[in-house]
C-alpha cells in the first residue's frame, strides 16, 4: 500500500475524525436522552401505561395517555432520577470521542455540556408543558411541577459531572464516580426489563439483572484501580461503602416519592414523610438489609479485567514511546557560519549569544 492509500484509508479517516471536537456535541445530546430515557422510550413515552393515564372526573375511567419525553409524574420520581443520571453520565463519557493525541479535554467537555444542556432544556420544557396541560391535578400543581423539574435538572447535571470523572479522572476517583452511576444504572435496567418482559414475567429476574448491572459497572471501575499493591484495596472498600450508601438513599427516595399523592396532607405532612424516609435510609444501611450479590459480580469483573487493563496501559505506553517525535529543522547556515565551518575556526562567543 502506497502513501496515498494509507493517507485515505478508513483507519486514517477515523483517526482524523477523532481529532475533531464538534462531533461530541450531537453525541452528548443524543446520549443524554436516547440512552438515558431508553426505558421510557420503549414504554411508549408514557402512553402505554394505562394505570397512570388521566382519569375522567365523572366516570373514573382512563380517558387516554399522553406523551412526555420524560416521566414528569410524582410516582415516577425515582425513575426520573435514574434516567437523568444515566443520561448525564453517558453524555459526559462522549468526551472520549476525541483521541488522546488531540489533548482538548476542555473543548470536549464544553461541547458535551452544550449538547447535554440542549437536550435537557428541550425535554424538560416539553414534559413540563404536557404535564401542565394534561396531567392530573396533583402532578400539574406548580409546587409539584417545580420540584419535578428541579429533580430532573439536578440528576442530569450530577450525571454529567460523574461522566466527566469516568472519562478523565484517575482510576481511584473514576471508581468512586462509578458507584452512584452503577446504582442508577441498576434502576435503569430494572425498568427496561419490566417494560420488555411485563410486570408478571419480570418479577423473578429484575433483582438479578439489577445486581448484575451494578456489579458490572462497579467492577469495570475497580479493574482500572487494580489489586496490587495492597494499599489500592482501600479504594475497593471506599467504593463498596459509596454503593451501599447510594442504594440506601435510593430506597429512601423511593419511599418518599411513593408517598407524594393527593390525600396525604401535603405540604404540611412533608416534614413527617421526610422523617420516615430518613428512618428507612438508616435501616437500609444495615448489612442485613443490603443485597450483596452485586459485590460478588463486581469482584469477579474486577479480578478478570485488571490484567486486561494493565496490558492495555502497557501497549499504550509502548506505542507512545515508539512514536517518533517531530524534529525542528536546523536553520539554514548564514554566510558567516558557512565560512567559519569551512575553515574550521570556532564561532566567536558574542556572535552565538545574539
Amino acid at each position: 500500500m502506497d502513501t496515498a492509500d494509507r493517507r485515505f484509508s478508513p483507519e486514517a479517516r477515523l483517526r482524523y475524525a477523532r481529532t475533531l471536537v464538534w462531533p461530541v456535541l450531537p453525541l452528548a445530546a443524543a446520549a443524554w436522552w436516547v440512552v438515558g430515557a431508553l426505558p421510557w422510550i420503549v414504554d411508549g413515552l408514557g402512553s402505554s401505561s394505562p394505570r397512570y393515564w388521566v382519569a375522567d372526573a365523572v366516570t373514573g375511567e382512563a380517558s387516554g395517555g399522553y406523551i412526555t419525553l420524560l416521566p414528569f409524574r410524582a410516582v415516577f420520581l425515582p425513575l426520573l432520577v435514574a434516567l437523568t443520571l444515566v443520561g448525564g453520565a453517558a453524555a459526559g463519557i462522549t468526551v472520549r470521542w476525541t483521541s488522546r493525541d488531540a489533548r482538548r479535554p476542555v473543548l470536549a467537555g464544553f461541547a458535551s455540556a452544550v449538547g447535554a444542556l440542549a437536550a435537557m432544556a428541550y425535554t424538560v420544557a416539553q414534559s413540563a408543558g404536557a404535564t401542565r396541560q394534561l396531567g392530573s391535578d396533583f402532578d400539574r400543581d406548580d409546587r409539584v411541577l417545580i420540584g419535578v423539574v428541579a429533580v430532573a435538572v439536578a440528576g442530569g447535571l450530577l450525571g454529567l459531572v460523574l461522566g466527566w470523572c469516568l472519562a478523565y479522572a484517575r482510576p481511584g476517583a473514576a471508581a468512586l464516580a462509578s458507584a452512584p452511576v452503577a446504582v442508577a444504572a441498576g434502576a435503569w435496567t430494572t425498568r427496561l426489563v419490566v417494560v420488555g418482559l411485563g410486570p408478571d414475567d419480570a418479577g423473578s429476574v429484575v433483582q438479578w439483572t439489577s445486581a448484575a448491572t451494578v456489579g458490572l459497572v462497579v467492577g469495570i471501575g475497580l479493574a482500572r484501580v487494580g489489586a496490587a499493591p495492597a494499599r489500592r484495596l482501600w479504594a475497593w472498600v471506599a467504593v463498596t461503602v459509596v454503593v451501599a450508601v447510594a442504594q440506601a438513599a435510593f430506597s429512601a427516595f423511593e419511599h418518599l416519592a411513593g408517598s407524594l399523592h393527593t390525600g396525604t396532607g401535603l405540604p404540611s405532612a412533608l416534614r413527617g414523610l421526610a422523617g420516615e424516609s430518613r428512618g428507612i435510609f438508616v435501616d437500609a444501611l444495615a448489612p442485613a438489609h443490603q443485597s450483596w450479590w452485586w459485590l460478588v459480580v463486581a469482584v469477579g469483573v474486577a479480578l478478570a479485567g485488571a490484567p486486561l487493563t494493565r496490558r492495555a496501559r502497557r501497549v499504550r505506553r509502548v506505542g507512545a514511546a515508539s512514536t517518533p517525535r517531530a524534529t525542528v529543522p536546523a536553520p539554514a547556515p548564514t554566510p558567516a557560519t558557512a565560512s567559519t565551518a569551512a575553515t574550521g575556526d570556532p564561532v566567536p562567543a558574542e556572535r552565538t549569544t545574539r
